[in-house]
């Protein structure tokens, strides 16, 4: 109904003669009743659609229907739509289907969201750096951009300072979330080699601009090692994944949760080859308020759509 609804609109989005004319459509994600004692969060990644190939550059159809008003929060792992930022339609498009502009909401750039370069169309929809942080109900969830290289040092220095602004003040949180697109997982203690989950493998992915020996697992790790000492849950998650592997979990030899989730089988048009492949699976928290407890599972997409 509100891809439906998006339609309508769309055409007196591009008559619009500036940006504050734009009309946007009404989410419902604030249907969610505070008196929960527990709420649900998904994190979906590597979502498009490989059938088509414009104009809006679509989510795979069982994403763009799935009734996302049950989840109180929703991770975006990149790779959303095959080209994000190609135009504003495309953005404006997502948006009426995940409400962007929610703080509940995070996106984390991928390469097929930010290879056009409009990142001003993503600021625009979301109202947020392509880095951002959010707290709430004890679970607080960083936002990383995992496209930003050393040619983009303001921006690459500024989200490693949040990182560590936050890992260094985090007191009374149950939880931290740290999600991403790209895997930066490689040299992570007891974290396999990228290659069995993932579809790419930053391993000399620069965390700031300060030296190249700064990595994920150099620089961003140790301070998620000190929450973890501190007694509050860490969980990693990245997007880049789906193709050949649907889920991942391990834990590090520090007890911290690494996730990987994505879904691809939009690509099979053959039912006879897509009946051989495993089911596409989302990654989905239950988090109990009295007790800050989190739990984990992955679900089978095709039947999550269909029980709705």
């Amino acid at each position: 109904m509100k891809y439906l609804v998006f339609i309508g609109l769309l055409g007196l989005i591009y008559f619009s003669s500036s940006f504050s004319n734009i009309i946007l459509v009404q989410s419902n994600f604030d249907s969610v009743k505070k008196g929960d004692d527990t709420l649900k969060y998904i994190f979906l990644g590597h979502t498009y659609d490989y059938q088509n190939p414009g104009p809006w550059h679509r989510l795979d159809p069982r994403i763009q229907d799935l009734d996302l008003t049950r989840y109180h929060r929703i991770w975006l792992g990149g790779d959303i739509s095959s080209e994000a930022t190609l135009d504003l339609g495309t953005m404006i498009y997502l948006d009426s289907v995940f409400d962007l502009g929610s703080p509940r909401v995070q996106y984390a750039l991928g390469n097929h969201d930010i290879r056009n370069g409009n990142i001003q169309y993503y600021r625009t929809i979301t109202n947020k750096k392509s880095y951002n942080v959010y707290s709430e109900n004890g679970v607080v969830s960083i936002c990383m951009n995992s496209q930003l290289n050393p040619t983009q040092c303001e921006d690459l220095n500024s989200q490693f300072q949040l990182i560590k602004n936050v890992c260094d003040t985090i007191q009374e949180s149950s939880h931290l979330v740290l999600m991403m697109h790209n895997c930066l997982f490689y040299g992570v203690p007891n974290i396999p080699h990228p290659s069995n989950f993932a579809h790419s493998n930053y391993q000399y992915w620069n965390a700031n601009c300060s030296s190249a020996t700064q990595t994920f697992s150099t620089a961003i790790y140790p301070m998620l090692e000190a929450v973890k000492n501190r007694g509050i849950e860490v969980y990693v998650m990245m997007g880049d994944s789906g193709v050949s592997s649907k889920q991942f979990h391990q834990e590090s030899t520090d007890s911290i949760h690494f996730y990987a989730s994505g879904i691809a089988n939009s690509k099979y048009t053959d039912s006879s080859v897509l009946a051989q492949e495993p089911l596409d699976r989302v990654l989905i928290f239950e988090h109990v308020l009295t007790t800050q407890e989190m739990t984990w599972s992955f679900q089978d997409l095709d039947s999550l759509f269909n029980a709705q």
